[in-house]
């Protein structure tokens, strides 16, 4: 064999055993719920080619000029999915100050393979930070909702559910989750890098833990792998049933350890706003004496301006689309009583409000128990602040509920946007006009900003174009 005859072969054989990012780095929140310790997490995937890494990282925007530069280990979690191994990486920039920016890199065998800012949480009286929901869709929609958040520059993003489809699978965020917001390039069309800078606080929808039976998907679940999140939250009575062979459950709790099942409800403050967010899955009791006794020490504790909750599956909504699961109805009085500002949910492809409400739910004839429909409905009392406009009247009495759920997935009830006259639902104990705005012929998704006692309740659409707005007062 000639010099380049072994020279290419040299370089095959090099390129056989290099190692394959599967997904790029990108920022979590961590286990830093309240505002006495920061901290964030870096998350990355590779095929099953061992690589040796090391994280930097320091305070400003540039490590030329950087006085000191902290390094923080690098552990690896090994997944054998699908009749295939890949390496889950994770690493932990601790003991960070708040209001500050840092930069971070991440290098393998000395050579930078990922670079990017972000700021820390503020402890100050304000916050600005987006929501969506039902987005892993794999669409153009999808696309452009991530670069318009992105260029929004939020504290950080909500996600209502529904991350990925259909199934929640391992295979499913490395193809329509990822790409959109670990973008090489930020683009209406490709979607953009926001992840790199920006922790997203992810909660769990139907779509996400329909992959429960590993013996089916053995890559199931896979919000329990690719998240890091706050574990200050309740483990309910019932939660997600992990079917499987012995040895799939098996590796699978280790694999998440200590995540599963505890990180599906968890609570968090980034300045002002305290935000607790909850499971709302069918096999979940809203009314589970855990997580209530959790909730409302959680909202007691409280000392934030905004109290708000978000969960997945919608107690107010007026689509025809999941109109009779009403489950989380059941949690009003509760709310009301811990002094909830509003609530956010998805779980509905499209935007929806409500004028500030309270809601009695309706109980048998002993007083005892809850009244509950074989189809999911709660039938009750209402009452409406209807003088509220967010305008002129921005002092609510009662709760604002929010459906944000375009944000990226097949939009629900395209006809009935804009149009309440569609919106009537009966019997009356079951739905009055609660109904501010429904916009569902668009994708769109949520901002909101706080400045002490105010905040701002913005809806964007997929065009960037401005579809509702609001202004709460305390």
């Amino acid at each position: 064999m000639n010099v380049k005859g072994t020279i290419a072969l040299l370089l095959a054989a090099s390129a056989a055993f290099a190692q394959q990012v599967l997904v790029p780095p990108y920022l979590q929140p961590g286990n830093y719920p309240a505002l006495t310790s920061e901290g964030k997490v870096l998350i990355w995937q590779t095929d099953s080619v061992p690589g040796t890494f090391m994280v930097e990282f320091t305070t400003g925007t540039q490590f030329e000029q950087a006085k000191k530069i902290s390094r923080s280990k690098v552990t690896v979690t090994p997944l054998k999915l699908n009749q295939k191994t890949t390496l889950l990486y994770r690493s932990q920039l601790g003991k960070l100050k708040f209001d500050q920016d840092y930069i971070y890199r991440v290098l393998q065998n000395g050579t930078v393979v990922s670079t990017a800012t972000f700021r820390t949480r503020t402890r100050k009286p304000e916050t600005r930070f987006a929501v969506f929901g039902d987005c892993g869709a794999r669409s153009p929609q999808q696309a452009k909702i991530s670069w318009l958040v992105n260029e929004q520059k939020p504290d950080f993003v909500l996600v209502t559910g529904d991350i990925v489809y259909n199934n929640g699978r391992e295979q499913e965020y490395r193809r329509n989750f990822f790409p959109y917001y670990i973008s090489a390039r930020s683009d209406s069309s490709v979607g953009s890098p926001i992840m790199k800078n920006i922790p997203f606080y992810m909660l769990v929808g139907n779509h996400d833990i329909y992959s429960a039976d590993l013996a089916k998907y053995p890559d199931g679940l896979a919000y329990f792998y690719y998240n890091d999140l706050p574990l200050n939250g309740a483990v309910p009575q019932a939660t997600i049933e992990v079917k499987g062979t012995p040895a799939q459950v098996e590796a699978f709790k280790k694999s998440t350890q200590p995540r599963f099942p505890r990180m599906t409800h968890f609570s968090f403050d980034h300045g002002n706003v305290h935000i607790a967010c909850l499971d709302a899955n069918t096999y979940i009791n809203p009314l589970d004496p855990a997580v209530i006794d959790w909730l409302a020490n959680d909202l007691r504790n409280s000392k934030a301006d905004w109290k708000i909750v978000s969960y997945h599956h919608p107690g107010f909504n007026s689509s025809k689309a999941h109109y009779d699961y009403q489950l989380m109805r059941l949690l009003s009085p509760v709310l009301e009583q811990l002094g909830v500002d509003m609530v956010l949910t998805g779980h509905v492809h499209n935007y929806q409000r409500t004028f500030p409400l309270t809601f009695e739910p309706k109980k048998d004839s002993t007083g005892t128990q809850y009244v509950i429909s074989k189809e999911g409905r709660v039938d009750g009392k209402f009452t409406l602040d209807q003088e509220f406009d967010g305008v002129t009247k921005t002092k609510p009495k009662g709760i604002i509920y929010i459906v944000t759920g375009a944000g990226g997935a097949a939009l629900y009830d395209k006809e009935m946007s804009a149009k309440p006259f569609m919106w009537k639902h009966e019997p009356q104990e079951n739905w009055v006009p609660f109904t501010v705005k429904m916009v569902s012929d668009v994708h769109s998704y949520t901002l909101i900003e706080t400045k002490g006692k105010t905040l701002r309740l913005q809806q964007l659409d997929a065009r960037n174009q401005l579809i509702d707005q609001i202004t709460v007062t305390k």
